[in-house]
């Protein structure tokens, strides 16, 4: 995170740079300055930064409505803005809070991020694939993101809708990785004026667009609506990835790969064990088929299975069913044979 050379720190205008706080409005406002007025206004420290018994240093901010903020934005609300600073890690908590009794308002949320890159061309940004933007840039069309990894090379304006909760940023400061993790953030914003822009802005250097990124968690292509008595909560985790970081995550990544492709080979193998039996009992009961039809073919034997039909008839006919479909002899019949039925016959 940085702030713009040519920032202006007057209490009167946002600051360039860090980390805006983007509300109640994003965007051009016709109530009040553009991104809204938190950004500007002054907050209260409510807690002095600490350390906590962890080791990790905290700081607690609130901004409630006041003379100023009612003069844009007539709505009585309560925010709590909690940053905890932790080893390569800074995490943001923020509630806004309904103390009215009958009235419900709307709000648009977003934390502004300012990345330093070495180069903001060879940076990538991860978890956009498949999700629709409103390309600011394009008069707010509507298109859908097919790239697997996002890079800029060019002015980009762009709010993705419905993002996964964590994207990677490659190639910030030192050439590192950085991860931004978010909850109950829908969108995220991707902008960087580039060079035609960068000149428009007052509080820009021309020449400071290559090494800027902004990666913005926010609730902006839908507004957030607050009933009365209710509250709503939002964090933001960024996290810088260490090279050993990397290493352990693509290792683990390696390791359950390669657990998956033991399970797939397992799998594979049990498959093929199963259609072998499987095989195998086809191949047995062909050759019992055979066997019995070959066995049929045999014109002694048909002949004698005959009787034993005509015998087996005239049993039925008498109330005998103690006959065994089919006679334990194959259809050979004779008492020698033990066929019951030949045997009562015989009998």
């Amino acid at each position: 995170m940085r702030c713009r050379k040519l920032a202006v720190f007057d209490g009167k205008k946002a600051i360039r740079g860090g980390i805006p706080f983007v509300f109640p409005q994003f965007g051009p406002w016709n109530f009040g300055p553009q991104h809204g007025f938190a950004r500007v206004v002054r907050w209260t420290l409510e807690r002095s930064p600490e350390r906590l018994p962890s080791g990790d240093m905290e700081a607690v901010f609130s901004l409630m409505d006041n003379e100023i903020t009612r003069s844009m934005w007539n709505y009585p609300f309560r925010i709590t803005y909690r940053l905890i600073l932790r080893e390569k890690e800074l995490h943001f908590h923020i509630g806004v809070y309904n103390p009215s009794k009958d009235i419900t308002f709307s709000f648009n949320l977003l934390l502004h991020t300012y990345l330093k890159v070495p180069d903001v061309r060879r940076c990538q940004i991860t978890g956009l694939h498949g999700c629709t933007f409103i390309d600011k840039t394009r008069d707010g069309a509507i298109y859908q993101e097919g790239r697997d990894v996002v890079t800029i090379n060019e002015w980009t304006d762009r709010i993705y809708q419905h993002t996964p909760q964590e994207h990677v940023i490659t190639n910030v400061v030192s050439g590192r990785k950085m991860r931004l993790q978010k909850y109950n953030f829908p969108d995220t914003v991707v902008w960087n004026p580039w060079m035609d822009k960068a000149r428009e802005c007052q509080d820009f250097g021309d020449d400071e667009y290559p090494n800027m990124i902004c990666v913005e968690a926010g609730h902006v292509s839908t507004p957030v609506i607050l009933l009365p008595g209710t509250a709503f909560e939002a964090s933001q985790i960024l996290q810088v990835i260490h090279q050993q970081q990397q290493q352990q995550q693509n290792q683990s990544l390696a390791q359950s790969s390669q657990a998956a492709a033991v399970a797939a080979a397992a799998a594979a193998a049990q498959q093929q064990q199963a259609a072998a039996v499987q095989q195998q009992q086809q191949q047995q009961q062909q050759q019992q088929q055979a066997a019995v039809q070959q066995l049929w073919q045999v014109p002694a034997a048909a002949a004698a299975a005959a009787a034993c039909w005509n015998n087996y008839a005239n049993f039925q006919t008498a109330g005998v069913l103690a006959f065994k479909m089919p006679p334990s002899c194959g259809g050979l019949c004779g008492p020698q044979n033990n066929c019951e039925l030949c045997s009562l016959n015989s009998n």
